[in-house]
Protein backbone atom coordinates (compact mmCIF):
# COMPACT_ATOMS: atom_id res chain seq x y z
CA UNK A 1 0.00 0.00 0.00
CA UNK A 2 1.40 3.37 -1.05
CA UNK A 3 1.89 5.92 1.68
CA UNK A 4 0.37 9.34 1.03
CA UNK A 5 2.97 11.93 0.17
CA UNK A 6 3.46 14.72 2.68
CA UNK A 7 1.71 17.95 1.68
CA UNK A 8 4.96 19.87 1.83
CA UNK A 9 6.44 17.52 -0.77
CA UNK A 10 3.48 17.91 -3.12
CA UNK A 11 3.74 21.69 -2.76
CA UNK A 12 7.46 21.60 -3.33
CA UNK A 13 6.90 19.93 -6.71
CA UNK A 14 3.63 21.54 -7.81
CA UNK A 15 4.21 25.20 -6.97
CA UNK A 16 7.47 25.57 -8.95
CA UNK A 17 5.80 23.84 -11.89
CA UNK A 18 2.86 26.27 -11.81
CA UNK A 19 5.16 29.24 -11.50
CA UNK A 20 7.25 28.00 -14.40
CA UNK A 21 4.12 27.58 -16.53
CA UNK A 22 2.92 31.05 -15.65
CA UNK A 23 6.33 32.42 -16.51
CA UNK A 24 6.16 30.83 -19.95
CA UNK A 25 2.73 32.37 -20.57
CA UNK A 26 3.82 35.83 -19.39
CA UNK A 27 7.01 35.66 -21.39
CA UNK A 28 5.09 34.53 -24.47
CA UNK A 29 2.65 37.43 -24.16
CA UNK A 30 5.54 39.84 -23.77
CA UNK A 31 7.19 38.48 -26.92
CA UNK A 32 3.93 38.79 -28.87
CA UNK A 33 3.39 42.38 -27.74
CA UNK A 34 6.94 43.31 -28.67
CA UNK A 35 6.58 41.65 -32.07
CA UNK A 36 3.26 43.45 -32.73
CA UNK A 37 4.86 46.77 -31.79
CA UNK A 38 7.86 46.24 -34.09
CA UNK A 39 5.59 45.22 -36.99
CA UNK A 40 3.37 48.28 -36.50
CA UNK A 41 6.41 50.57 -36.40
CA UNK A 42 7.83 49.00 -39.58
CA UNK A 43 4.53 49.51 -41.43
CA UNK A 44 4.16 53.08 -40.17
CA UNK A 45 7.70 54.04 -41.17
CA UNK A 46 7.12 52.59 -44.64
CA UNK A 47 4.19 54.94 -45.22
CA UNK A 48 1.64 52.14 -45.62
CA UNK A 49 -1.65 52.06 -43.70
CA UNK A 50 -3.22 49.45 -41.45
CA UNK A 51 -5.82 49.44 -38.73
CA UNK A 52 -4.73 46.47 -36.66
CA UNK A 53 -1.83 44.08 -36.02
CA UNK A 54 -2.39 40.83 -34.12
CA UNK A 55 0.18 38.18 -33.22
CA UNK A 56 -0.32 34.52 -32.37
CA UNK A 57 3.02 33.05 -31.42
CA UNK A 58 5.15 34.24 -34.33
CA UNK A 59 2.31 34.40 -36.87
CA UNK A 60 1.27 37.97 -37.67
CA UNK A 61 -2.06 39.17 -39.10
CA UNK A 62 -2.30 42.72 -40.47
CA UNK A 63 -5.80 44.13 -41.04
CA UNK A 64 -7.06 47.08 -43.03
CA UNK A 65 -4.52 46.99 -45.87
CA UNK A 66 -5.40 48.52 -49.23
CA UNK A 67 -5.33 45.79 -51.94
CA UNK A 68 -2.62 47.50 -53.97
CA UNK A 69 -0.33 47.46 -50.91
CA UNK A 70 -0.79 43.79 -49.96
CA UNK A 71 2.38 42.40 -51.65
CA UNK A 72 4.60 45.13 -50.19
CA UNK A 73 3.11 44.85 -46.71
CA UNK A 74 3.51 41.06 -46.67
CA UNK A 75 7.16 41.36 -47.72
CA UNK A 76 7.77 44.15 -45.22
CA UNK A 77 6.25 42.26 -42.28
CA UNK A 78 7.94 39.02 -43.27
CA UNK A 79 11.30 40.76 -43.01
CA UNK A 80 10.73 41.78 -39.36
CA UNK A 81 12.95 39.53 -37.15
CA UNK A 82 10.88 36.90 -35.36
CA UNK A 83 8.02 36.74 -37.86
CA UNK A 84 7.49 33.29 -39.35
CA UNK A 85 4.09 33.70 -41.04
CA UNK A 86 2.14 36.68 -42.41
CA UNK A 87 -1.56 37.06 -43.22
CA UNK A 88 -3.03 40.28 -44.62
CA UNK A 89 -6.70 41.23 -44.47
CA UNK A 90 -8.22 43.65 -46.95
CA UNK A 91 -9.37 47.10 -45.88
CA UNK A 92 -13.13 47.29 -45.46
CA UNK A 93 -14.92 48.71 -48.53
CA UNK A 94 -16.45 52.04 -47.54
CA UNK A 95 -18.83 54.12 -49.59
CA UNK A 96 -18.72 56.35 -52.63
CA UNK A 97 -21.31 58.92 -53.66
CA UNK A 98 -21.28 61.08 -56.75
CA UNK A 99 -23.71 63.78 -57.81
CA UNK A 100 -24.01 65.38 -61.23
CA UNK A 101 -25.78 68.69 -61.54
CA UNK A 102 -25.61 70.77 -64.73
CA UNK A 103 -21.84 71.42 -64.97
CA UNK A 104 -20.66 70.11 -61.57
CA UNK A 105 -19.71 66.71 -60.22
CA UNK A 106 -19.48 66.17 -56.46
CA UNK A 107 -17.45 63.23 -55.14
CA UNK A 108 -17.83 62.00 -51.54
CA UNK A 109 -16.65 58.83 -49.85
CA UNK A 110 -13.91 57.08 -47.90
CA UNK A 111 -10.67 56.52 -49.82
CA UNK A 112 -7.92 54.76 -47.91
CA UNK A 113 -5.41 57.54 -48.31
CA UNK A 114 -4.41 60.61 -50.27
CA UNK A 115 -3.14 58.52 -53.17
CA UNK A 116 -6.48 56.77 -53.70
CA UNK A 117 -8.34 60.07 -53.35
CA UNK A 118 -6.12 61.80 -55.90
CA UNK A 119 -6.39 58.91 -58.37
CA UNK A 120 -10.18 59.16 -58.39
CA UNK A 121 -10.37 62.96 -58.62
CA UNK A 122 -7.80 63.11 -61.43
CA UNK A 123 -9.51 60.33 -63.39
CA UNK A 124 -12.93 61.99 -63.17
CA UNK A 125 -11.55 65.42 -64.11
CA UNK A 126 -9.79 63.98 -67.14
CA UNK A 127 -12.90 62.13 -68.30
CA UNK A 128 -15.50 64.83 -67.61
CA UNK A 129 -13.94 67.89 -69.24
CA UNK A 130 -16.05 70.99 -68.86
CA UNK A 131 -17.40 69.89 -65.47
CA UNK A 132 -16.27 71.38 -62.19
CA UNK A 133 -15.30 68.59 -59.80
CA UNK A 134 -16.01 69.24 -56.12
CA UNK A 135 -13.98 66.91 -53.94
CA UNK A 136 -15.32 66.12 -50.47
CA UNK A 137 -13.67 62.70 -50.25
CA UNK A 138 -12.36 61.97 -46.75
CA UNK A 139 -9.45 59.48 -46.47
CA UNK A 140 -9.99 56.98 -43.67
CA UNK A 141 -7.41 54.49 -42.41
CA UNK A 142 -8.69 50.92 -42.52
CA UNK A 143 -11.24 51.73 -45.21
CA UNK A 144 -11.11 52.11 -48.97
CA UNK A 145 -13.35 53.08 -51.85
CA UNK A 146 -15.77 50.28 -52.72
CA UNK A 147 -14.76 50.38 -56.41
CA UNK A 148 -11.63 51.40 -58.30
CA UNK A 149 -11.05 54.86 -59.74
CA UNK A 150 -11.48 53.42 -63.24
CA UNK A 151 -14.82 51.82 -62.36
CA UNK A 152 -16.08 55.01 -60.72
CA UNK A 153 -15.00 57.06 -63.71
CA UNK A 154 -16.85 54.69 -66.05
CA UNK A 155 -20.05 55.29 -64.06
CA UNK A 156 -19.58 59.06 -64.20
CA UNK A 157 -18.95 58.83 -67.95
CA UNK A 158 -22.17 56.86 -68.46
CA UNK A 159 -24.04 59.77 -66.87
CA UNK A 160 -22.34 62.78 -68.45
CA UNK A 161 -22.10 61.21 -71.93
CA UNK A 162 -25.86 60.66 -71.87
CA UNK A 163 -26.51 64.32 -71.09
CA UNK A 164 -28.04 63.70 -67.64
CA UNK A 165 -28.04 66.92 -65.59
CA UNK A 166 -29.55 65.67 -62.35
CA UNK A 167 -28.06 62.42 -61.04
CA UNK A 168 -27.11 60.90 -57.72
CA UNK A 169 -25.26 57.63 -57.34
CA UNK A 170 -24.39 55.87 -54.08
CA UNK A 171 -22.16 52.79 -54.07
CA UNK A 172 -22.40 50.77 -50.86
CA UNK A 173 -22.42 47.05 -49.99
CA UNK A 174 -22.13 46.00 -53.62
CA UNK A 175 -25.10 48.08 -54.80
CA UNK A 176 -25.26 51.22 -56.95
CA UNK A 177 -28.35 53.20 -55.99
CA UNK A 178 -28.96 55.47 -58.99
CA UNK A 179 -31.50 58.29 -59.08
CA UNK A 180 -31.88 60.69 -62.01
CA UNK A 181 -34.15 63.15 -63.77
CA UNK A 182 -33.74 62.80 -67.55
CA UNK A 183 -35.02 65.15 -70.24
CA UNK A 184 -36.82 62.51 -72.34
CA UNK A 185 -37.82 58.87 -72.35
CA UNK A 186 -35.17 57.94 -74.92
CA UNK A 187 -32.36 59.06 -72.62
CA UNK A 188 -34.04 57.43 -69.62
CA UNK A 189 -34.24 54.13 -71.51
CA UNK A 190 -30.60 54.36 -72.58
CA UNK A 191 -29.22 55.25 -69.13
CA UNK A 192 -30.06 51.94 -67.46
CA UNK A 193 -28.05 49.72 -69.83
CA UNK A 194 -25.17 52.20 -69.79
CA UNK A 195 -24.95 52.06 -66.01
CA UNK A 196 -25.26 48.26 -66.00
CA UNK A 197 -22.40 48.00 -68.48
CA UNK A 198 -20.20 50.34 -66.42
CA UNK A 199 -21.15 48.88 -63.03
CA UNK A 200 -19.13 45.69 -63.36
CA UNK A 201 -20.09 43.41 -60.49
CA UNK A 202 -22.31 45.98 -58.80
CA UNK A 203 -26.06 45.46 -58.58
CA UNK A 204 -27.83 48.54 -59.99
CA UNK A 205 -30.93 49.88 -58.23
CA UNK A 206 -32.27 52.51 -60.68
CA UNK A 207 -35.08 55.06 -60.42
CA UNK A 208 -35.30 57.53 -63.31
CA UNK A 209 -37.84 60.24 -63.95
CA UNK A 210 -38.52 62.08 -67.19
CA UNK A 211 -38.66 65.84 -66.78
CA UNK A 212 -36.94 69.13 -67.58
CA UNK A 213 -33.24 69.57 -67.06
CA UNK A 214 -32.52 70.26 -63.41
CA UNK A 215 -31.04 73.68 -63.98
CA UNK A 216 -33.14 74.87 -61.08
CA UNK A 217 -30.69 73.11 -58.80
CA UNK A 218 -32.88 70.20 -57.70
CA UNK A 219 -31.14 67.05 -56.55
CA UNK A 220 -32.17 63.77 -55.00
CA UNK A 221 -32.21 65.19 -51.47
CA UNK A 222 -32.66 61.83 -49.67
CA UNK A 223 -29.53 60.52 -51.43
CA UNK A 224 -27.65 63.71 -50.60
CA UNK A 225 -28.77 63.50 -46.98
CA UNK A 226 -27.74 59.85 -46.80
CA UNK A 227 -24.28 60.66 -48.16
CA UNK A 228 -23.89 63.48 -45.64
CA UNK A 229 -24.87 61.14 -42.82
CA UNK A 230 -22.30 58.61 -43.96
CA UNK A 231 -19.63 61.29 -44.23
CA UNK A 232 -20.35 62.62 -40.74
CA UNK A 233 -20.88 59.25 -39.06
CA UNK A 234 -17.80 57.74 -40.66
CA UNK A 235 -15.58 60.52 -39.34
CA UNK A 236 -16.50 60.60 -35.70
CA UNK A 237 -19.61 62.81 -36.01
CA UNK A 238 -19.81 66.49 -35.05
CA UNK A 239 -19.37 66.63 -31.29
CA UNK A 240 -18.32 68.91 -28.46
CA UNK A 241 -16.51 68.20 -25.22
CA UNK A 242 -18.83 67.38 -22.29
CA UNK A 243 -20.45 70.41 -20.63
CA UNK A 244 -18.80 72.81 -23.09
CA UNK A 245 -18.76 74.37 -26.53
CA UNK A 246 -15.20 73.19 -27.23
CA UNK A 247 -14.93 71.08 -30.37
CA UNK A 248 -14.12 67.40 -30.06
CA UNK A 249 -11.85 66.23 -32.87
CA UNK A 250 -11.84 68.09 -36.18
CA UNK A 251 -15.44 69.28 -36.14
CA UNK A 252 -15.06 72.46 -38.22
CA UNK A 253 -13.16 70.64 -40.99
CA UNK A 254 -15.91 68.02 -41.22
CA UNK A 255 -18.63 70.70 -41.28
CA UNK A 256 -16.85 72.51 -44.12
CA UNK A 257 -16.90 69.31 -46.17
CA UNK A 258 -20.61 68.89 -45.51
CA UNK A 259 -21.30 72.50 -46.52
CA UNK A 260 -19.46 72.03 -49.82
CA UNK A 261 -21.77 69.11 -50.57
CA UNK A 262 -24.77 71.31 -49.79
CA UNK A 263 -23.64 73.90 -52.34
CA UNK A 264 -24.86 71.64 -55.16
CA UNK A 265 -28.40 71.72 -53.77
CA UNK A 266 -29.24 75.43 -53.45
CA UNK A 267 -32.92 74.70 -52.84
CA UNK A 268 -32.32 72.34 -49.95
CA UNK A 269 -33.38 73.41 -46.47
CA UNK A 270 -30.88 72.49 -43.78
CA UNK A 271 -31.65 71.97 -40.10
CA UNK A 272 -28.76 72.07 -37.64
CA UNK A 273 -29.89 70.32 -34.45
CA UNK A 274 -27.80 70.79 -31.31
CA UNK A 275 -27.95 68.32 -28.41
CA UNK A 276 -27.22 68.63 -24.69
CA UNK A 277 -27.95 66.51 -21.66
CA UNK A 278 -30.79 67.38 -19.29
CA UNK A 279 -28.23 67.08 -16.48
CA UNK A 280 -26.42 70.23 -17.64
CA UNK A 281 -27.46 73.62 -16.23
CA UNK A 282 -29.25 75.55 -19.00
CA UNK A 283 -29.21 72.50 -21.28
CA UNK A 284 -31.33 74.24 -23.88
CA UNK A 285 -28.95 77.19 -24.04
CA UNK A 286 -25.92 74.90 -24.41
CA UNK A 287 -27.59 72.90 -27.20
CA UNK A 288 -28.57 76.11 -28.99
CA UNK A 289 -25.04 77.52 -28.76
CA UNK A 290 -23.61 74.30 -30.19
CA UNK A 291 -26.09 74.45 -33.08
CA UNK A 292 -25.22 78.10 -33.80
CA UNK A 293 -21.49 77.33 -33.87
CA UNK A 294 -22.07 74.63 -36.50
CA UNK A 295 -24.43 76.90 -38.45
CA UNK A 296 -21.77 79.63 -38.54
CA UNK A 297 -19.29 77.25 -40.16
CA UNK A 298 -21.92 76.15 -42.71
CA UNK A 299 -22.72 79.76 -43.62
CA UNK A 300 -19.01 80.50 -43.95
CA UNK A 301 -18.90 78.14 -46.93
CA UNK A 302 -21.47 80.19 -48.84
CA UNK A 303 -24.78 78.55 -47.92
CA UNK A 304 -27.57 81.20 -47.86
CA UNK A 305 -28.58 82.00 -44.25
CA UNK A 306 -32.28 81.76 -45.12
CA UNK A 307 -31.85 78.05 -45.89
CA UNK A 308 -30.19 77.06 -42.61
CA UNK A 309 -32.27 76.81 -39.44
CA UNK A 310 -31.34 75.64 -35.96
CA UNK A 311 -33.16 73.31 -33.59
CA UNK A 312 -32.55 72.03 -30.07
CA UNK A 313 -32.76 68.62 -28.44
CA UNK A 314 -32.44 68.12 -24.67
CA UNK A 315 -31.57 64.46 -24.11
CA UNK A 316 -32.13 62.28 -21.05
CA UNK A 317 -28.77 60.54 -21.45
CA UNK A 318 -25.71 61.83 -19.54
CA UNK A 319 -23.52 64.48 -21.15
CA UNK A 320 -20.72 61.92 -21.47
CA UNK A 321 -22.88 60.00 -23.96
CA UNK A 322 -21.78 60.75 -27.53
CA UNK A 323 -25.25 61.57 -28.83
CA UNK A 324 -25.95 64.03 -26.00
CA UNK A 325 -23.22 66.42 -27.12
CA UNK A 326 -23.36 66.14 -30.88
CA UNK A 327 -24.90 68.26 -33.60
CA UNK A 328 -26.91 66.74 -36.46
CA UNK A 329 -27.19 68.21 -39.95
CA UNK A 330 -30.50 67.30 -41.61
CA UNK A 331 -31.32 67.97 -45.27
CA UNK A 332 -34.78 68.20 -46.79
Amino acid sequence: MLKPRPLWLVGAVLVPALLAGAGVVVQGERIERDLARRVAVAIDESGHLENGVSVDGRAVTVSGVVPRDVPEVKALVGAVPGVVDVAVRDAEPGELSFFVRVDEIVLAGTPADESERRALVDAVRARAEGYRVTDVLTPKAGARLPISADAATALVAAVVDNGVHDFSGVVHDGVLTARATVVDQEKATALGPLLNAAAGGLKVDPAFEVGPSARSGDLDLPALGDSINRLVGGNGSIRFQPDSTTWQGHGPVLIERVARMLLVAPRATVTVRGHASVDVPDARGLAETRARLVRDVVLGQGIPPALVETAVSVDNAPETTDTSRQVDILVR
